[in-house]
């Protein structure tokens, strides 16, 4: 039994942590962000066996990729089956572009379709979110993933509990790569991080809520960037000699820079920077 199924990327532009809650579907971050057309696609095999075996390819490699294991594990529950599952990350991971949530949800999807166990969607997005969060590899990326778009979080959690408010626009946009990644986890178990996060996090949705446009977000999303201290010297650059071209500023949480405006002058100035990628506004994570 073979599936397919996609999840787009997503980028964050300012963020608030909501980690406290006890019930897991309610934990989760407060935001703006948007999906991109570019993401994960994970292709899963299903064997009878007479034991359950997972065996996980990324990019081609061998991986433990403990957030899709977890996600797999949960949906095949106590079936003997030898699943092969294999994810092409279209995206680098550890830079803001939601590569672990997309490869975590489009596994689940796959694994749903391939074992024919008609799980609603919303559960399979609750699994994925669920893994992210045990994981400490993000917090909100699965929730807009399953939605598609441009979105704010306005509050925290999974559907019924957590809220989006979506915002019509979409437009090429230009990524790049500066430098090694960030680990999520290693941001929001730093105590001085997380206050400047929520600090600023919380002025950015305000100001966001009261005029919801593209423009605000960019500029709000630089604020939060060089403001928390996230942001360093390398990554201030870019976003000013891109502002030169358009809009913008810091994925969270990355090293590295989202652009939007004159495509062809963003790619040949974030070039100076580090690898290059383009894309579009990317719709929810579905079966292919």
């Amino acid at each position: 039994m073979i599936a397919r199924a996609f999840a787009p990327g997503h980028v964050t532009g300012f963020f608030v942590i909501k980690d406290r809650h006890r019930d897991i579907r309610k934990k989760g971050s407060l935001g703006a962000g948007f999906c991109l057309s570019k993401g994960a696609i994970t292709i899963v095999n299903l064997r009878k066996s007479t034991q359950q075996k997972i065996e996980i390819l990324i990019n081609g490699k061998k991986s433990g990729a403990e957030v899709s294991r977890y996600v797999a594990k949960k949906i095949l529950g106590e079936k003997k089956y030898h699943a092969i599952i294999k994810s092409t990350l279209q995206l680098p991971v550890s830079q803001g572009f939601g590569m672990s949530g997309a490869g975590a949800l489009s596994t689940g999807i796959a694994v749903n379709r391939a074992l024919k166990s008609n799980l609603p969607f919303n559960k399979i997005v609750e699994i994925a979110h669920e893994s992210e969060i045990k994981n400490k590899t993000g917090l909100g990326d699965v929730v807009a993933e399953g939605a598609g778009g441009v979105e704010m979080r306005i509050k925290e959690g999974l559907p019924p509990f957590g809220e989006i408010k979506r915002i019509k626009w979409n437009h090429d946009i230009v990524l790049c790569v500066l430098g090694r990644g960030i680990k999520t986890g290693a941001v929001l178990n730093n105590q001085g991080y997380r206050k400047k996060i929520n600090r600023y996090g919380v002025m950015c949705m305000k100001e966001m809520m009261n005029k919801p446009t593209i423009e605000n977000f960019f500029n709000l999303s630089y604020d939060f960037a060089s403001k928390t201290g996230l942001a360093n010297k390398k990554i201030i650059k870019a976003i000013e000699e891109s502002k030169k071209y358009g809009m913008a500023s810091q994925a969270m949480l990355g090293n590295s820079v989202f652009a939007v405006g004159n495509t062809k002058k963003l790619v040949k100035t974030l070039k100076n920077f580090g690898k290059v990628y383009v894309c579009r506004i990317g719709g929810k994570a579905r079966v292919l």
